[in-house]
């Protein structure tokens, strides 16, 4: 964010990676459960190929691309020095869809998405995400607005 110190940007970068790390890993656990789960389990082939499940092809085929672009965000961020930089913000900017095809799954076939504290960490999330997105691309100026589009 413009303007802040960056010390402040330091320790949310930390959290950021932190967050990020613990994700994948929930995400990998969640797929090993429904692999194991006796009320509804899923092959390992439904999990790994897009939109072949047996339940909910379409949703369940948005968590497996959202899984597959969390991988190759977190490999491509810790290749980030021996990327081209255009390259490596082009990659990174998919954390946006693939944040938002991990939502519409999680929000479509998630067997507690109409438990309230869920379905309202869902929409927080969300709208936490826009709001830090506007304030970052709209509100930090023309520079800040340049460096959103991988401008310099």
């Amino acid at each position: 964010m413009p303007g802040w110190a960056p010390k402040t940007k330091g320790k949310l970068y930390k959290l950021h990676s932190a967050a990020t790390v613990l994700g994948m890993f929930l995400g990998i656990f969640h797929a090993m459960l429904l692999v194991i789960d006796t009320f509804m389990p899923f092959s390992w082939a439904e999990l790994l190929l897009p939109f072949s499940a047996e339940h909910s092809p379409l949703m369940n085929g948005l968590g497996t691309i959202a899984a597959f672009g969390m991988i190759a965000i977190i490999l491509t961020t810790d290749l980030r020095n021996k990327l081209n930089k255009k390259v490596w913000r082009a990659l990174h900017l998919c954390s946006y869809p693939t944040f938002v095809m991990a939502l519409i799954h999680g929000m479509g076939v998630g067997s507690d998405t109409n438990v309230g504290w869920i379905f309202i960490s869902y929409v927080l999330t969300f709208a936490i995400l826009t709001i830090l997105l506007i304030i970052r691309g709209f509100l930090g100026g023309k520079r800040s607005l340049a460096h959103f589009a991988g401008r310099r």
